[in-house]
């Protein structure tokens, strides 16, 4: 068992695909899509379908077996070190989902401005603090929330890098190229892109907390990787593909906008200009320049999948197991089917008019490990836009 204080699971029948529910932990949590057999006294006998549930880990299709439970093969897969710090971070969410109420809050007054408010709701969350109503004071203690409300999603080494090595970066961009890096950013300013993207990066964070019951199995496979997880049939004990498919999509467009800065960036770093993208990559197979690389703000308008392409040797380098532009596509059309017995994934991405006939599989419990590695990815460029906040504050004397 989870030590989580409220554990509902969900499955569906493998003979009918009936959706069968409970819940423990609350005093209305009732067996719903099925009923119970008070004198069945064999129950994993081979007659009925075996289904294992746990919160915290993967579980797998198959027999049952006895003493084979979800706790023990994690502890014997990861060895006690390894699921003794993944069980801290069970613990970590297990109170940042006791507070999304007070941490939602937080970054809703801080997207609407109200200050007091904000003030007042950070009083209400461990670990952050209002210091001043200045703006560099608030920005500080937002980004103190995000760091608490990702902390247990995240690989701290990594965001710690970027966090550390992104001022660094900028300020040796500055000194070389000082007009175009100041007109960069009073641009994203003036045009509001800059506030804008930071408030879609924050909107992520209360929806990833709400998502734990999700996220908690893909967490493991932090400290365990097969070769092909795609073919692995493991189970998520809760709530289904249609439940977060949408959250998938939205981080999907949050980092293609966010690749606006890398590229704009790069191109500062590499020729001086971010309107410049590398020669090779401008023009077409008849030499034409590609419209959409001939300003930074014409790349904006393209799709992810052509976006990461054209960036040169990028400063930052993208984990493009988080990256499905196929799959991202398929579910902005509602191109795709969910067999919740099986927890597979069916989706059609190619432009086939009325047909369904070319398509792509994966498991949901992949599918779950590709949302928590773009939510990664978003965060982690969410570092550069702080950056560029307080490089504009304390740099560039801007008003942001």
């Amino acid at each position: 068992m989870s030590n989580r204080d409220i554990q509902p699971f969900q499955f569906a029948c493998p003979s009918c695909e009936q959706k069968i529910t409970f819940t423990f932990g609350t005093a209305d949590g009732e067996l719903a899509g099925a009923s119970e057999i008070l004198d069945f006294k064999a129950p994993f006998e081979g007659t009925n379908p075996f289904v294992d549930l746990h919160l915290d880990f993967p579980v797998e299709f198959g027999r049952y077996v006895m003493g084979n439970t979800a706790f023990m093969k994690t502890v014997s897969q990861l060895g006690h070190e390894a699921y003794h710090h993944l069980n801290h971070r069970l613990d970590l969410i297990n109170i940042l989902y006791s507070k999304q109420g007070s941490l939602k809050s937080l970054i809703t007054q801080f997207k609407r401005g109200d200050i007091k408010t904000f003030e007042k709701v950070c009083a209400h969350v461990p670990g952050v603090s209002l210091k001043s109503h200045a703006k560099e004071d608030v920005l500080a203690a937002v980004y103190s929330a995000t760091s608490i409300m990702s902390s247990p999603f995240t690989i701290h080494e990594h965001n710690e890098e970027l966090s550390k090595q992104f001022p660094i970066l900028l300020e040796m961009i500055y000194g070389q190229h000082p007009n175009k890096t100041t007109e960069l950013l009073k641009s994203i300013i003036a045009n509001d892109f800059l506030k804008t993207l930071h408030f879609d990066c924050l909107s992520v964070y209360p929806k990833i907390v709400e998502f734990d019951l999700l996220i908690r199995p893909a967490l493991y496979y932090d400290y365990y990787t097969p070769e092909e997880l795609n073919r692995i049939p493991a189970r998520v004990s809760t709530a289904d593909f249609d439940s977060c498919s949408n959250f998938y999509k939205d981080l999907s467009e949050i980092f293609s906008r966010q690749l606006n800065l890398i590229a704009g960036i790069n191109n500062l770093m590499k020729r001086g200009d971010f309107d410049l993208f590398e020669a090779s990559k401008r023009v077409n197979a008849k030499g034409e320049i590609i419209k959409e690389l001939t300003t930074l703000n014409n790349y904006a308008n393209m799709d992810l999948g052509r976006k990461i392409d054209v960036i040169d040797d990028p400063f930052y380098m993208i984990d493009m197991n988080a990256i499905d532009n196929k799959l991202r596509n398929a579910i902005a059309h509602y191109k795709y089917e969910y067999k919740e017995s099986t927890q597979l994934i069916t989706y059609y991405p190619s432009k086939e008019g009325m047909h369904r006939a070319k398509y792509h599989e994966i498991y949901f419990m992949e599918f779950v490990r590709k949302m928590l590695l773009l939510f990664r990815e978003v965060h982690t460029l969410n570092h550069t836009i702080k950056g560029l906040f307080f490089f504009s504050i304390f740099i560039l004397k801007l008003d942001v």
